[in-house]
């Protein structure tokens, strides 16, 4: 009970910003980002700190960082697949339970170094997924701001 009214709140807080579409859309992409890579908890902040420098609007960045920081097991996970596939090499994570916060950050910085270590694959993915995903939440986001922002008001009340 306690969590659906947090995230009521939350939503409610969102769509009831008086930014236009463009800020919210991309306060909500910036906010996003972070989560891709390993930040040892500070994504929201960073996302606040990136949409302030890029002129978005900081509340939404804020909502998209926290959207990241609850399912970054996922989306270390989608960095492995994506960039093993993009390098055509094996990785060492085959599931999502293999997906370890701690290896995910031994892998970042041994990769920045190696072309052949597991953590150049995961900025591989990051990268990649980061760009897609990026285009992909600042469509579905502008859209529903654009178009269906007074229904969801209504409906969320």
């Amino acid at each position: 009970m306690k969590i659906t009214r947090i995230i009521k709140y939350n939503l409610l807080r969102l769509f009831r910003l008086k930014s236009g579409p463009h800020q919210v859309a991309s306060g909500v992409t910036i906010g996003f980002i972070p989560s891709w890579l390993p930040t040892f908890g500070l994504g929201p902040i960073l996302s606040v700190g990136m949409a302030r420098f890029l002129k978005a609007n900081t509340v939404s960045a804020l909502v998209g960082g926290v959207l990241g920081t609850f399912i970054w097991p996922l989306l270390f996970f989608l960095n492995y697949k994506v960039g093993s596939l993009l390098l055509d090499r094996n990785t060492k994570v085959d599931e999502l339970d293999e997906v370890e916060y701690i290896d995910a950050i031994e892998h970042t910085y041994t990769g920045i170094v190696s072309s052949h270590t597991s953590g150049f694959i995961f900025l591989t993915g990051a990268m990649c997924n980061i760009v897609i995903s990026s285009i992909a939440i600042y469509i579905m986001v502008y859209i529903m701001f654009k178009t269906y922002r007074v229904r969801i008001l209504n409906r969320i009340r």
